[in-house]
């Protein structure tokens, strides 16, 4: 077991300070980038400058005007300085002093800068060029000190990460929030399966988010199931025990007046009355829920159960479209199923046909037999609960009292006829669409 909103919560801000630390780290290379370009194009107009104010004395002598130079390159350790190179003689600037300038004796091509270590803490970046004034090659190096600006960085950057330390901390309190008012609708749907549950009519709503109510409407629709079959089982229990009702007074009478054969007799009705009711449980199936519902293969099953309980009865199972599998209850189609073609093998004198088709929105279920079916009168009283046309065969009124139920709950239809057998006519309709509890937008 593990917190659902604990690893949404850390997996959020772990990304959230590898993004900001990625900026952070991101914004340092490119200041330092741009300082370095910055000052590398100073570097280069500054030895151009340079260049340009070199000159011969009367002496012959290579020299310098300072008076044509920026004053930085004249205060001692200004951080800007230049050494130049010409036919083995050296021209320093003033602002270097004793210090020696880093790289002229390794080898760098000129057209190139580089860093180097200056005296004290300084970080240099060297420019190095060459020129050619009178046939004479001068070699040029110019360097700025940029610690003051890798400083001045270090501590912008501190700033920085202390703001986007602010930040993180604020959006992982908002997302905290977001998270506990976002997981808040599983409370609510815990709270109100509990309602279902405890069978209350009152249920506190909230709108539901498009993610979750699919999830909301199939726990729902299962639970609803669930509340269906039971409430059929407790039907099924109450009508048993309505039926045994009835041979038990009998038999406690025949006791009373010492009929022991008559007594027999309502044992044996008992009897047969239990064995009808385990044969219906074992057509009904499983007592999963929700899976879907395959006709060819369930029917085959069903067929073979039905064939040993009538061995006398032809079975015939039309299927005028391809049926597959369909998003129905496989257990309420196999109960709905089961029990009228169950009723009809019983009234049945020799022959029983199931027809199944299909349209676009709804599956179609016809049960035929060859009985001696029944007046108008008697198919009126079918749409009566418990109504028994034959006291002398079981069937119609429990078994209609269930099917109605499920027919009822998918929101279908039934309705009765003379069938071209010469017995019943059983169309039952079932909408494809499953019926939806309460929507949620």
């Amino acid at each position: 077991m593990y917190s659902l909103r604990n690893r949404i919560a850390r997996n959020l801000t772990f990304n959230l300070l590898l993004v900001m630390a990625g900026l952070l780290i991101a914004f340092y290379f490119v200041v330092q980038q741009l300082v370095h370009d910055y000052t590398l194009t100073r570097l280069q107009h500054d030895a151009e400058s340079l260049a340009s104010v070199i000159y011969r004395d009367q002496a012959q002598e290579w020299r310098i005007d300072p008076g044509r130079m920026s004053t930085v390159y004249s205060r001692v350790r200004s951080g800007h300085y230049y050494y130049v190179e010409i036919d083995r003689q050296a021209i320093v600037s003033r602002s270097l002093f004793d210090a020696e300038f880093p790289g002229i004796a390794d080898g760098n091509p000129p057209g190139r800068d580089y860093l180097a270590d200056g005296p004290g803490d300084e970080r240099w970046i060297v420019w190095h060029q060459v020129i050619t004034r009178d046939g004479q090659p001068i070699r040029i190096w110019i360097a700025e000190d940029i610690a003051p600006f890798q400083n001045k960085l270090l501590y912008d950057l501190a700033v920085i990460a202390a703001m986007i330390a602010a930040v993180v901390a604020l959006l992982v309190y908002l997302q905290q929030r977001t998270l506990r008012q976002t997981f808040a609708v599983f409370e609510w749907l815990r709270c109100n399966l509990a309602t279902i549950r405890q069978q209350e009519i009152e249920k506190s709503g909230m709108p539901m988010p498009l993610e979750v109510a699919p999830l909301v409407a199939e726990i729902e629709q299962l639970v609803e199931h669930l509340s269906q079959r039971i409430a059929r089982t407790r039907n099924a229990m109450g009508n048993l025990a309505h039926e045994l009702k009835r041979p038990l007074q009998l038999l406690s009478i025949q006791q009373e007046n010492g009929q022991d054969s008559k007594a027999q007799n309502m044992l044996d009705e008992i009897r047969s009355i239990l064995e009808r009711e385990l044969r219906r449980a074992r057509i009904s199936g499983s007592l999963g829920a929700g899976d879907a519902f395959d006709a060819r293969k369930e029917l085959g099953a069903m067929t073979d159960v039905l064939q040993k309980i009538y061995p006398g009865i032809e079975m015939e199972v039309v299927f005028v479209h391809e049926i597959g599998t369909l998003d129905l209850d496989r257990n309420d189609m196999l109960e709905l199923i089961g029990n009228l073609f169950d009723n009809a093998c019983k009234f049945a004198s020799r022959r029983v046909r199931l027809t199944l088709g299909r349209t676009d929105d709804r599956l179609e279920l016809v049960f035929e037999d060859d009985g001696a079916g029944l007046v108008a009168e008697q198919i009126q009283q079918l749409n009566r609960r418990g109504v028994r046309l034959d006291e002398t065969v079981a069937g119609h009124g429990l078994g209609l009292g269930i099917c109605r139920d499920i027919i009822g709950y998918y929101d279908g239809s039934m309705d009765f006829d003379r069938s071209d057998l010469g017995g019943l006519r059983v169309s039952v309709r079932i909408p494809f669409t499953r019926p939806q509890l309460n929507a949620l937008d």
